[in-house]
């Protein structure tokens, strides 16, 4: 009998061990702190760390801006009751909480219209020496820099870059800050695909070199700096789109010695080659339009006798050539406008003063789709490419039209399908009370826009700078 009790006794100490190890407890007791638990909404210390319902995440109902939250309270979690639903607003929120977002509204703003320069700066004693010009936007951090040149004095080479760090809504984070001390003649927005060269946001600016005026890339970099490349051998008037990035390569065109010539530019803005695209007799005037898998170089030229012709080319994103340059049936124009769409183009002609502008759909060969038509409302968009300014959206199958008509009036942003017909858009009034809608450009964000542009002010009047945000943009 004694043998059987040392036989077990080993059995017996291991259960009343594993008896002591489970913290057993009598109903209604608090629990022990044997081993480590997890909060729970109850009135208790659970996780023993002297804490009563810490850390416990709170429960969530509803969808959009109907989603309501309710938070454990005295040891007891409240029942969630969704909040309910309001009339759809352009506001980037589900207001009515079924699941889309400002569905029914056009193109509108999210807020009044914000100054971001009025008097500050000056780059000397000319009469333009007080005025911004050249507004642009892109991304820097986590916010967005606006910049703008000022005029400069004659020849002088005064700094004149300026610029102000913005929130994604378009507010200053901070003040007017000199960006740079080299000088810029002027500065207009670049047609630019996706993606962007890996030093920023490129813009067509013009230097001053020695006694020479010459074109060159200012880049916005993602980090807010800038930088100026290498020039580029392109020539030809300011706000004509003279550099494109097609995605892999900038292409500039240019006449030289009455031949139409192309350069082909690294992402850096650097030189590889040039191209001879041909002797038209009498080159007038060069624009550029840019498409995913293709550039187009579209020039006016003189032809004998006194017969005015266009002409167009195609390249490829890299810049080889995939049609020579050859005469299109396309009226004839000097300031006029090349927009990508996913059939061709669209040709948009000024016209004269007292006719409105018109639009006609092109093959990506420069054959045409229909006749010059003008727009519905009988617009005239100005044709020193001052008022206006077309950003395609190649995902979308959209652009975006900016513009004021060239006597002056509201300012208008107006979203267009690849025919040019309006989808959405918006016109209303300057916050100046006037004035001009110039140098436009923008910055697309997720569902909406920031625009910026500048008044024109007269003699030696500074001009304000502003930006409004805008959205309703599926």
């Amino acid at each position: 009998m004694l043998a059987r009790l040392v036989a077990l006794a080993p059995c017996i100490l291991a259960l009343t061990a594993c008896g002591a190890r489970t913290g057993l407890v009598d109903d209604g007791a608090e629990p022990t702190c044997g081993g480590p638990n997890t909060e729970i909404c109850d009135g208790l210390d659970n996780d023993c760390d002297g804490a009563i319902d810490e850390d416990i995440a709170p429960v969530r109902c509803g969808d959009g801006a109907c989603q309501a939250e309710v938070r454990c309270e005295d040891g007891r979690m409240p029942g969630c009751t969704p909040r309910p639903p309001q009339p759809e607003a352009c506001n980037l929120i589900d207001d009515d909480c079924d699941g889309q977002v400002d569905e029914g509204f056009g193109f509108g703003p999210l807020g009044e219209a914000i100054a971001l320069r009025t008097s500050e700066g000056s780059s000397g004693d000319c009469s333009s020496c007080r005025w911004a010009w050249g507004t642009a936007l892109g991304r820097s951090g986590d916010g967005v820099l606006a910049v703008w040149n000022l005029g400069l004095s004659g020849g002088a080479e005064q700094a004149n870059l300026f610029g102000r760090r913005l929130d994604l809504h378009g507010a200053p984070v901070g003040p007017i800050e000199l960006l740079s001390p080299d000088f810029v003649l002027q500065q207009s927005p670049m047609a630019a695909l996706e993606p962007l060269p890996r030093p920023g946001l490129p813009l067509d600016v013009t230097l001053r070199i020695g006694s020479q005026d010459t074109p060159g890339i200012l880049f916005l970099s993602p980090k807010g700096g800038i930088a100026l490349a290498v020039p580029t051998p392109a020539s030809g008037p300011s706000l004509v789109p003279r550099t494109v990035w097609s995605g892999e390569r900038f292409v500039s065109a240019w006449q030289e010695q009455d031949r139409l010539r192309v350069a082909v530019l690294d992402a850096d803005g650097v030189l590889e080659r040039e191209v001879d695209l041909g002797a038209p007799h009498r080159p007038a005037a060069i624009t550029l339009g840019v498409y995913p898998g293709r550039v187009g170089v579209l020039m006016t030229r003189f032809s004998e006798p006194d017969t005015r012709e266009q002409w167009l080319a195609v390249l490829d994103p890299r810049g080889e050539v995939l049609m020579p340059l050859q005469p299109i049936d396309v009226a004839y124009a000097t300031w006029q406008d090349l927009v990508g769409t996913a059939e061709g183009w669209l040709h948009v002609r000024p016209n004269a003063w007292d006719e409105p502008s018109t639009l006609q759909r092109l093959t990506a060969d420069g054959a045409p789709l229909e006749a010059p038509r003008p727009f519905p409302d009988g617009r005239h968009l100005d044709d020193a490419g001052l008022q206006h300014g077309f950003f395609p959206r190649p995902e979308q199958h959209e652009a975006l039209l900016v513009w004021q008509d060239a006597k002056g009036g509201d300012a208008s942003l107006e979203l267009l399908d690849d025919h040019g017909n309006p989808l959405r858009g918006w016109r209303g009034p300057l916050p100046d009370q006037g004035g001009a809608f110039a140098s436009q450009h923008v910055l697309f964000l997720d569902q909406r826009v920031l625009v910026i542009w500048h008044t024109i002010a007269p003699d030696d009047q500074p001009n304000p700078v502003w930006v409004r945000e805008f959205g309703c943009v599926p």
